[in-house]
This record gives C-alpha cells, sequence and structure tokens, in this order.
C-alpha cells in the first residue's frame, strides 16, 4: 500500500472527512485531495502534525513516499 492509500485510509479510519482533516490541519480540502492523490506531498511539519492527528507512526504513514528503489538512487 503507498502513502496516498495510506493517507486516505487512516483519515478514513478516524472518521475524518478531508474537510474535517483540512480544518484540524489549517489547510485547504484541496491540499488533503493533493495528498492523497500523490499529486504533492506535505511539507516535514504537516507530515508530523498528520501523523499525531491520525494517530499513527510518521514512519507507517510515509515510508513508501521515501522509499527509493536502487535503480531511482541511480538517477538523483
Amino acid at each position: 500500500m503507498n502513502g496516498k492509500t495510506k493517507l486516505k485510509r487512516y483519515r478514513e479510519e478516524k472518521g475524518y472527512s478531508q474537510m474535517g482533516l483540512a480544518e484540524k490541519m489549517v489547510v485547504t480540502q484541496q491540499s488533503i485531495s493533493s495528498w492523497e492523490t500523490g499529486r504533492t506531498i506535505p511539507k516535514p511539519y504537516q507530515m508530523k502534525k498528520l501523523s499525531e492527528i491520525l494517530e499513527v507512526d510518521m514512519d507507517d504513514l510515509f515510508y513508501d513516499i521515501f522509499n527509493v528503489d536502487e535503480g531511482e538512487k541511480q538517477l538523483l
């Protein structure tokens, strides 16, 4: 399961709508949507706040976003 799917799953498990989570995060609903679809990723301080609100380990929530395989590392 990738990071964007995890974010949506954890949000729904906690009973938040995108708008409800956006209000807690003090961002727009469009930001939440963009994170969930993978168009953008949250800033580090937003990742920390998301993990606190959703009560999930930050590594579990965002590991896939930063997990780069060996072939991609060569391109960096």
